[in-house]
């Protein structure tokens, strides 16, 4: 009799949890299809889907960030204000198209356009890594980098080692790397030469067993820059590694990324981007070192705005700049990215534009690194393809970029995955470059790609085996939590 009373009252507390995490889900306005799929998985595996709901469906970046997020928004608009007041303010952007983004941005984050810089692209990471050594041994006050992946290795050794030599000689020298991203770098005794030379490694959103009672594990710091002296900065998609040593277990041949190089007034709000983030991990007053009020030389005539972008002070306002990048093309859209899991919105938005006449060429790599991405991706192209999307595969390895060409005259470039880990869970950053010049460049460095790729055929993915379709459908399900 007692055993059936415990069993029942078991299953009732049960029962009790299940209900109480699915109206926890639906007390949160997200969007239905996310709603909808972490209702299915706790209604069809209870325990599992009650485990990753509290490990993974709230955003919540713990009481003290969240703390320091509020504190911090004084500072923030503190220095928007100043940024404002920069001679190198750009009022009127160049083209018609970028005018409504550069709106955008200044709306949402209060950040302006900033002209006087010359901007590169660094297509190869080798020479990245190379100029990037060369611009470290000639700091003079501060360096601060943040990547979400640090591995040694190659051309980044000599990297490390400028960095440890710029800490001796009292140049202000900070690395901020992702606990989970970087994990093995912290714990290698390079880290720690860096640490004993003066650098001062931060590890950004610690993940441990405690922490996960805390605060989400998989928000991530994704963003990747390295700024020096207020007057060069790098961003883009690459994170500290030389590509032949990184994942080469894969199977998936070496990362292909872009990064681009930033001389000029707009360096600096890179650099107040890393001050921030490093802020919110030590406290470290950073901002207060910068002068916002530089008046760095014009060193070029191009233009660029960023937009940061994340849980906290920032917000989440990157789906907003690439859905009103996609309604504005009327001509062509070139869009690369590794991890191709769009929400609804974004799909329909490509559609959309293909729908009108607008070429769409969408470039992403042969083999990625994930399973379930690979196939959840999969699962979206049969409608692109019936609105006349072009898909190339590309065959040079994995192609990391993350970029937006729209009509050959505006740029997007980052650190934004399409999927929907980027879009509302990492901490990201995405310059907007008004430049016809560096539209130019980026449409030469995709059409390389696409002598790289090969185009899907839409009448032969539509025979693909049905098992594929299959797979594809199971897991497109729960395409909105990957």
């Amino acid at each position: 009799m007692t055993n059936t009373y415990l069993s029942d009252l078991g299953l009732l507390i049960y029962a009790l949890l299940i209900v109480a995490v699915a109206l926890q889900v639906m007390l949160k306005r997200r969007p239905v299809g996310v709603t909808l799929t972490w209702l299915l998985l706790i209604f069809a595996l209870p325990l599992v889907g009650i485990i990753c709901y509290q490990l993974f469906g709230e955003r919540y970046l713990g009481r003290l960030r969240a703390k320091r997020a509020r504190l911090m928004e004084t500072k923030y608009k503190q220095s928007v204000h100043l940024f404002n007041r920069s001679p190198h303010v750009v009022k009127q952007s160049c083209s018609d198209v970028a005018e409504p983004l550069n709106q955008l941005t200044r709306r949402l984050l209060g950040l302006p356009i900033l002209g006087g810089n010359q901007l590169t692209n660094f297509e190869d990471s080798l020479e990245t890594l190379t100029q990037l050594t060369k611009d470290i041994q000639q700091a003079k006050s501060s360096i601060y980098m943040e990547f979400y992946i640090v591995q040694q290795g190659g051309l980044l050794d000599p990297l490390l080692e400028a960095l440890a030599e710029a800490a001796q000689r009292k140049v202000s020298v900070y690395l901020l790397v992702d606990s989970v991203g970087s994990s093995e770098f912290l714990k290698s005794s390079a880290s720690s030469q860096l640490l004993n030379a003066g650098v001062n490694v931060v590890e950004a959103l610690h993940a441990n067993p405690v922490r996960m009672l805390l605060q989400r594990i998989d928000l991530r710091l994704h963003r990747k820059i390295a700024a020096i002296d207020q007057q060069i900065a790098y961003t883009g998609s690459m994170n500290l590694v030389d590509p032949r040593f990184f994942n080469q277990q894969r199977g998936v041949g070496q990362w292909i990324d872009l990064m681009l190089r930033v001389e000029g007034p707009a360096a600096l709000n890179l650099q107040a981007v890393v001050a921030y983030d490093i802020e919110m991990e030590t406290g470290e007053a950073l901002i207060e070192q910068l002068d916002l009020l530089s008046t760095t030389a014009s060193v070029g005539q191009q233009r660029m705005q960023i937009m940061p972008s994340g849980p906290g002070i920032f917000g989440d306002h990157i789906i907003q700049l690439l859905l009103t990048s996609l309604y504005l093309a009327k001509k062509q859209i070139v869009l690369t990215s590794p991890y191709f899991v769009p929400d609804e919105s974004l799909q329909m938005a490509l559609v959309t534009a293909a729908s009108r006449g607008v070429e769409v060429n969408l470039i992403l790599p042969a083999r990625n690194d994930s399973f379930l991405v690979r196939y959840a991706s999969h699962s979206f192209y049969q409608q692109l393809l019936n609105a006349g999307v072009n898909i190339y595969k590309f065959n040079g390895g994995l192609l990391h970029t993350k970029s937006l060409l729209i009509d050959q005259q505006v740029a997007l470039v980052g650190t934004v995955n399409l999927d929907m880990r980027s879009l509302w869970l990492n901490f990201e950053v995405t310059s907007i470059i008004d430049d016809k010049s560096y539209a130019e460049d980026l449409d030469r460095i995709m059409q390389h790609y696409l002598q790289q790729s090969t185009r899907i055929n839409a009448l032969a993915w539509r025979k693909r085996p049905i098992y594929r379709r299959l797979l594809e459908n199971i897991i497109h399900i729960f395409s909105p939590l990957l």
